[in-house]
């Protein structure tokens, strides 16, 4: 942990503890990337308490916060709610993303980071990854075969849709090692050139194929 990471681990965790007990409680910590890159002016970082819930459901976001412009890393955080909003048998984690002044992601934790319960801290330091510039600018709509299966999506460089039968479900751009990779923690889909996969309603759909023209 870099010596300006601990020095904000460290005031935010005294301001935690100096809180009333019947007052609301906290989250702190900091958000950090291994890159030696600086942040555009304006960047803007959002942190978010989530509800991790059960495999296959939405997480659900318990409080949030903007931190508007960001600085440059590591930028520290503190996130408050209200005791009643925690369930000692539940796990909750913080997500972050990091976006330009154009509201683009560059940077954004890959997992929620565990906090609060079942053992987990109050202070945590998320290390960040580059969020991946493979996805296209958009948006475009393209459609998918997979096996038994069949799919639109409208894919940005930020987001995308998944027009799927009966619904459509919005999922933001998350750091990938290869391709374009849009998640919710529960819905997931992932492309690269024609090649695509997707996980809904707990189902994998693997060896999907773009169609040879896209959707107009």
């Amino acid at each position: 942990m870099s010596g300006r990471a601990a020095a904000a681990l460290v005031a935010l965790g005294l301001a935690a503890a100096c809180a009333s007990p019947a007052g609301p409680g906290f989250v702190s910590g900091s958000l950090s990337y291994r890159e030696r890159i600086a942040l555009p002016e304006g960047a803007v970082a959002r942190v978010m308490l989530v509800d991790t819930a059960a495999i296959g459901a939405p997480e659900r976001v318990i409080t949030e916060r903007e931190i508007r412009p960001a600085g440059q890393v590591p930028i520290a955080f503190a996130l408050d709610f209200a005791p009643g909003q925690i369930d000692p048998e539940r796990r909750y984690g913080v997500r972050a993303t990091i976006a330009g002044p154009d509201g683009r992601p560059l940077w954004a934790t890959s997992a929620a980071a565990p906090v609060l319960t079942q053992g987990a801290p109050e202070a945590v330091e998320l290390w960040l990854q580059r969020v991946s510039a493979a996805a296209p600018a958009g948006p475009r709509v393209l459609a998918y075969d997979c096996a038994g299966f069949a799919f639109r999506v409208e894919v940005s460089r930020e987001r995308a849709r998944l027009l799927l039968p009966g619904r459509s479900v919005t999922l933001p751009a998350v750091p990938s090692a290869s391709g374009a990779k849009y998640t919710d923690g529960s819905t997931t889909f992932w492309s690269q050139g024609d090649d695509a996969s997707l996980r809904a309603d707990g189902v994998e759909h693997s060896g999907c194929r773009a169609r040879s023209r896209p959707v107009p």
